[in-house]
């Protein structure tokens, strides 16, 4: 019986092949991977990927007038980016307690 694999193996796995430049099935003949469950881990993770996305939401939060003349700049990794011009630090860290 084949040794079963947990998570962090596949994920290594996937993050390697997305480098790879090879197609799944040549990926998992050159590593000894059944495709099946190979497909069934790439599946489930973006499944799990979706599901993060999806549950973001929007807080609503009251903040007074900033008080300097700079800009904050917040970029996440999946590419949105916020600026919020006339912030500084006091007031961004006020900003951040008001949040759930």
């Amino acid at each position: 019986m084949a040794k079963r694999q947990g998570a962090e193996f596949w994920r290594g796995h996937l993050e390697a092949w997305r480098h790879s430049e090879l197609t799944q099935l040549a990926y998992c003949a050159s590593h000894g991977l059944g495709i099946k469950s190979f497909s069934r881990w790439r599946r489930r993770e973006t499944e799990e990927a979706r599901s993060a996305r999806s549950s973001l939401a929007l807080v609503p939060v009251g903040v007074g007038t900033p008080a300097t003349g700079s800009v904050v700049r917040l970029h996440s990794p999946g590419g949105w980016r916020i600026e919020l011009p006339g912030c500084g630090e006091p007031w961004l860290v006020d900003l951040l307690r008001r949040l759930p």
